[in-house]
């Protein structure tokens, strides 16, 4: 049989590498097809990455990214700068414009602030706008009458403050020379078991907090739910998406110096009626306006009868978020213990009727806990549940003092906190 000579055909679809294989190439040729083919595929892959706007927009992203990590760390930025003003706002940049650490530094819930703004308004007959009043005027004279001594005080008394909300707090802001000697903290069964509350990373003090970089040592564990703790991680990834409160505040910054600029006198009041207001916070931050909150003196209270809020905040009791609640009170005194910060815990007063709302056994339940820890941390505990500071005449809701109502807790508190001529605040007793 005559032999067949086998012809190679080159397909028209065969790639440079399969007709090389299959020798349809010479050498030289294939070598320098090959090469140019891929250099042919290298040019189209750069001409696709020139000519993508989705690339180019992940570049231009990941570069702002930088950019912004790199400001915020080397540039001094106000790192407290903030688009909505909150009440922590408020609190915080007047602690920070202080002189000097004050002495004593008040903290609390809304117990604490209407005893307060109430007591001082009564006290001095001037009405206090809470917005910029940050002390006790009425407890420095009495503990001045009782020791002599002339004492500062600086309060944090904000509506809704919960203990993880103290800790954020203090370990954030009391170091170094913003250091106070003593803190009084007011605390009550509220600030353990509110069944509002979705998590500690919820409360508005707990937000701005983290956003200045404080409670980095709870930030993950307070945000229990799974989508929390993806925004969490979002934030520690990208410097862009952590800081753009930062570059809101910018916009806000410069939108008000042009309202300024055509005429527009005040841009930090807010004249948008209450009930509006309370419905666009239910979505919006916490935003105050320097007209807002007033505590007026001589009003006549007509007493409130808020059982049905406090009943569902205290049922059904929670074990769960009750202790990690008691977690972060042991976190604030071992923190206080510390930095060498003496602690004076103040059990506020009730009514009865309060109180009784709760499920049996947990007020006791809360007592024997705080005891404990005030006990373990060297903190001194002062229980001023009391009939005679809390009664429906002294108070405009079955928590909340009205202005007399506040004006009896600051005379009870300055006889708790003074022996003889000297400043009571040690566990043992002792004076300084």
């Amino acid at each position: 049989m005559a032999e067949t000579n086998a012809i190679t055909i080159d397909e028209p679809n065969a790639s440079l590498e399969e007709r090389a294989a299959n020798g349809s190439l010479s050498n030289e040729t294939s070598e320098s097809q090959l090469k140019d083919e891929q250099a042919k595929k290298k040019n189209s892959f750069l001409e696709v990455c020139r000519n993508s706007y989705v690339i180019w927009a992940v570049a231009a992203l990941i570069v702002c990214d930088l950019f912004i990590h790199v400001a915020w760390t080397n540039l001094k930025l106000d790192h407290y700068a903030s688009p909505n003003r909150s009440m922590v706002w408020w609190n915080i940049s007047d602690f920070r414009k202080q002189a000097k650490s004050p002495e004593i530094v008040l903290m609390g819930s809304s117990l604490l602030m209407h005893a307060l703004h109430g007591s001082d308004a009564e006290y001095l007959g001037l009405a206090q706008n809470e917005v910029f009043h940050h002390k006790s005027v009425m407890l420095e004279n009495l503990l001045q009458e009782k020791t002599g001594k002339k004492v500062d005080t600086f309060a944090f008394a904000l509506a809704g403050a919960m203990a993880s909300d103290a800790y954020a707090l203090a370990s954030t802001l009391f170091t170094g020379e913003h250091k106070p000697k003593v803190i009084i903290y007011n605390i009550a069964p509220r600030d353990f078991m509110d069944n509002t509350l979705s998590s500690p990373a919820s409360t508005e003090i707990f937000r701005y907090m983290n956003h200045v970089g404080g409670a980095r040592d709870v930030a993950w564990q307070a945000r229990p739910a799974f989508m929390d703790k993806v925004e969490y991680g979002l934030e520690n990834l990208s410097a862009l998406y952590n800081h753009r409160q930062y570059l809101v505040f910018l916009q806000h910054k410069y939108a008000e110096s042009l309202l300024r600029l055509i005429g527009y006198k005040n841009p930090t009041e807010i004249h948008t009626p209450f009930a509006l207001r309370r419905l666009a916070l239910l979505d919006l931050p916490e935003e105050t306006g320097v007209n807002e909150r007033l505590a007026s003196p001589h009003l006549k209270w007509a007493f409130s009868d808020n059982s049905d809020e406090y009943k569902m905040r205290y049922q059904p009791f929670k074990e769960k978020p009750f202790n990690a609640q008691l977690a972060y009170l042991k976190r604030f005194l071992s923190f206080c213990k510390k930095e060498d910060i003496a602690v004076v815990l103040v059990n506020m007063p009730l009514l009865e009727k309060n109180i009784k709302l709760m499920p049996p056994g947990s007020y006791d339940l809360y007592m024997n806990n705080v005891k404990s820890l005030a006990n373990e941390n060297n903190a001194r505990f002062i229980d001023m549940q009391d009939s005679k500071v809390s009664t429906p005449q002294l108070d405009c809701d079955t928590a909340h003092r009205n202005g007399q109502g506040g004006r009896k807790f600051c005379q009870r508190l300055a006889d708790h906190l003074t022996s003889g001529s000297k400043l009571n605040v040690e566990k043992n007793g002792s004076g300084q």
